[in-house]
């Protein structure tokens, strides 16, 4: 976490913090709920929260990502070996400030953990939320559904699941009770096989992704789709200018007492680049195309009491 990172966390944290005269819905905050601690002088109120893990993990067969299970990092050589590794990686940490605004609030929120390199902190989350409408920060991608991020002993997810973390801007508009519809422009990435001509990636524009969502008691649907574009500049001259979009159908039935259904289908021409793969690669003829592909989640969480709960994938 660099220097620019840790002062746009602590600007955010003043602003939340800072009195907003005139504004209040009250000029003597109620008590906070339990957890909260009022901050004094002013109308916010301020949450610290966190865990400690330890991962103890033991491979039998070979993988270049130790601390967790990436797919992608299995060899294909068929190399031989076991290691076992004991690490505290996942240990989270956040700060999460509401101030009152309106008819509404404004929250402030900074998550980190300590998957940086040797160890160090890393931002996970980090943004201001405006009445629940705008929000301005890094937080899950707009274009994939965080409400069912499967419940995973280990850190990675399933490889099909679109999982990705993006500083935005974002505007979330409520249609009904039970429905909205949210916009924004995200960081974009360059995370694609290059041709054999020499040269570099870049991002002209920022992504764009929406989606809309409606939530029943029987649970949730969600559509969401992301429009991007890639380049490659030749040392030479000349560029490869792709288009890259994908879709997102994900949701949730809530089964029985506590016990949950959920799926994702995901499909487009750089639909990668929201799974932690490439988004484009070169053809036959060594010129950039983007890389089509699609995932499918399924599971399935029962509970079996208050503490314990299985999710099959």
């Amino acid at each position: 976490m660099n220097l620019k990172s840790i002062g746009l966390c602590l600007a955010m944290a003043l602003l939340a913090c800072a009195p907003v005269t005139g504004q209040q819905t009250s000029d003597t905050p109620a008590d906070p709920p339990p957890g909260w601690w009022q901050i004094p002088k002013t109308s916010s109120r301020i949450k610290l929260g966190g865990y400690v893990k330890l991962d103890i993990i033991h491979d039998f067969n070979p993988i270049n990502s130790p601390d967790f299970f990436d797919v992608s990092k299995i060899p294909t050589d068929g190399s031989e070996g076991e290691s076992t590794h004991l690490h505290a990686k996942e240990t989270r940490l956040f700060v999460d400030v509401r101030t009152p605004f309106k008819n509404s609030e404004i929250r402030t929120y900074v998550e980190g953990d300590f998957y940086g390199t040797s160890g160090a902190f890393r931002l996970r989350h980090a943004f201001v939320e405006i009445n629940n409408t705008w929000l301005a920060g890094q937080w899950w991608s707009n274009f994939m559904d965080e409400s069912i991020i499967p419940a995973t002993l280990d850190f990675e997810k399933p490889a099909a699941y679109a999982f990705v973390r993006h500083a935005m801007l974002r505007w979330k508009h409520t249609l009904s009770p039970d429905s909205y519809l949210a916009v924004a422009i995200e960081e974009p990435s360059t995370n694609a096989q290059a041709p054999s001509a020499a040269g570099k990636f870049e991002s002209p524009l920022p992504d764009l992704t929406a989606r809309y969502r409606v939530t029943k008691k029987w649970g949730h649907v969600q559509l969401s789709a992301f429009a991007a574009q890639l380049r490659y500049r030749y040392t030479a001259g000349g560029t490869d200018n792709i288009s890259l979009f994908g879709g997102n159908l994900s949701g949730q039935f809530n089964m029985f007492t506590a016990d949950k259904l959920i799926y994702q289908v995901v499909y487009g021409p750089g639909i990668g680049r929201y799974r932690g793969g490439l988004s484009a690669t070169p053809d036959a003829s060594d010129n950039l195309q983007a890389t089509s592909d699609y995932g499918l989640t399924l599971g399935y969480q029962h509970q079996w009491n208050e503490k314990w709960t299985s999710l099959v994938l």
